[in-house]
């Protein structure tokens, strides 16, 4: 079985895949809300896909975390939390990128399968209809407040995602330049808002809430692309949240791999 644990907003989410594949789910929103019940979920997801939580922990492969960037304490109860959970057992940790996450919700969530074949129109969700491999990229970005977001480009190629730049915080008329140049753009994530300019520029409207984009099953989508972007196998004492602080502002110009 795989555990994936998103807690980097507000949201905190928790998914199990089964070993049928089958996907279950629990999720919250809300202030403190990661502390009273990221815990519960996991035990409560365990107990039902096996019968027990101890027969549950038995059968856990893999765990997939949300890494960052976003709330710093969100990300550190996460951890935490699983720290505790997973002490002294013999599981398989990776950290996944909060924006790599964030970009495969343009995917449905899949069910009883456990790979995912990205030129199947029918794996993407009908608000991105327009998303096509080999010529579509994805702009992923998180609102920092204050007039920046985090962000990140990535390209929709046919083994998935490939990331165009390192995550980054940018000012927001800096990924608008940007996502004016780049044809056909689509924008996933919180502060999506702050980029619909008009009807004449190239963006994907989203009008779902955040939770779309923060939702753990969008880290199992993650795993299961052949191209594993943004994904690290982690030692669970090693975990730290991915933070991006103000020393790592770029407000200039976004240059990206393909450039």
């Amino acid at each position: 079985m795989i555990l994936a644990i998103e807690s980097s907003s507000s949201v905190c989410s928790v998914s199990l895949q089964t070993k049928s594949g089958r996907i279950i789910d629990r999720w919250t929103e809300g202030r403190a809300e990661h502390s009273k019940k990221l815990v519960l979920f996991i035990g409560e997801l365990l107990e039902e896909a096996s019968g027990s939580i101890e027969q549950g922990l038995s059968m856990l492969q893999k765990v997939i975390i949300s890494n960052g960037p976003g709330s710093y304490t969100g990300l550190r109860i996460a951890g935490s939390a699983l720290r505790g959970v997973l002490f002294n057992r013999n599981v398989d940790v990776w950290a996944a990128s909060t924006l790599a996450g964030i970009a495969c919700s343009v995917f449905k969530a899949q069910e009883e399968r456990l790979s995912l074949d990205i030129l199947d129109p029918a794996c993407i969700r009908s608000n991105y209809a327009g998303i096509q491999a080999d010529q579509s990229i994805l702009h992923a970005v998180i609102d920092a407040r204050g007039g920046f977001s985090y962000y990140q480009p990535f390209f929709l190629g046919q083994s998935g995602l490939m990331s165009l730049a390192d995550p980054r915080r940018v000012a927001n008329s800096t990924i608008q330049s940007a996502l004016a140049a780049e044809e056909p753009s689509f924008i996933v994530g919180s502060g999506w808002a702050n980029f619909i300019a008009g009807e004449s520029k190239p963006l994907q409207e989203e009008k779902e809430n955040q939770t779309q984009f923060f939702h753990a099953r969008n880290l199992l989508t993650l795993l299961h692309l052949p191209s594993q972007t943004g994904l690290s196998s982690i030692l669970m004492d090693k975990l730290e949240p991915y933070y991006l602080g103000n020393n790592q502002v770029n407000n200039t110009s976004i240059t990206t791999l393909k450039d």
